[in-house]
């Protein structure tokens, strides 16, 4: 298979994708979506056709070959670890193929900054919407949950800022609230609103 610039098929089964834009990041602290679903770190890796146009067809035929290798059959498009961008219908996936990855609660990823030392918090040097380079590992699954072609998310770099997907930055609290050690505020627990 072929090299691209962006890709690289390691010997040892990983995948490095480079200079792709972060979406959904949870990459310190493990989250589920769905109640009761285990949580675990994740992330999507957005590759835009007009950037990635090779890298695409090059995963493309890489899952497929991995799947017709597992299961001597193509499994639906929903079912592998690349999925169309544009079926999220949202902006910043339009025109784009994206990678979805994920990594158990008890395997954290690891997270480097461009010079490749570690990033061991969420400090805002790694956000949804700046571009990064990813480390995955392909796997097979084949259990009551449906044949799939899966990535395990192993590392991520930051490479360079984008425009941010949104502005979900907080306030610091100790900014906002005061101490209230010191009041003499007394909650006498009357209800003024009983009746």
């Amino acid at each position: 298979m072929s090299n691209p610039s962006k890709i690289v098929f390691r010997p040892d089964g990983t995948i490095l994708i480079k200079d792709v834009r972060l979406s959904y990041p949870h990459l310190f602290e493990p989250w589920s979506g769905e109640e009761g679903r285990p949580k675990k770190f994740s992330g999507s890796f957005i590759m835009y056709n007009k950037t990635h146009a090779a890298e695409i067809k090059a995963l493309k035929e890489h899952v497929v070959k991995l799947s017709m290798e597992a299961f001597k059959a193509k499994v639906p498009l929903s079912n592998y670890f690349i999925r169309n961008g544009d079926d999220k219908q949202k902006e910043e996936y339009e025109d784009s193929w994206y990678v979805s990855a994920s990594e158990e609660a008890n395997r954290p990823p690891t997270v480097l900054n461009k010079d490749r030392s570690a990033i061991r918090s969420d400090n805002g040097v790694i956000y949804a919407g700046c571009y990064v380079d990813v480390l995955i590992r392909p796997w097979v699954q084949n259990n009551m949950h449906g044949k799939k072609i899966n990535a395990n998310l192993l590392a991520v770099q930051f490479r360079r800022d984008g425009e941010a997907f949104a502005d979900d930055t907080r306030p610091d609290p100790t900014e906002v609230f005061e101490d209230l050690s010191d009041s003499d505020f007394d909650d006498d627990g009357d209800d003024p609103f009983a009746e």
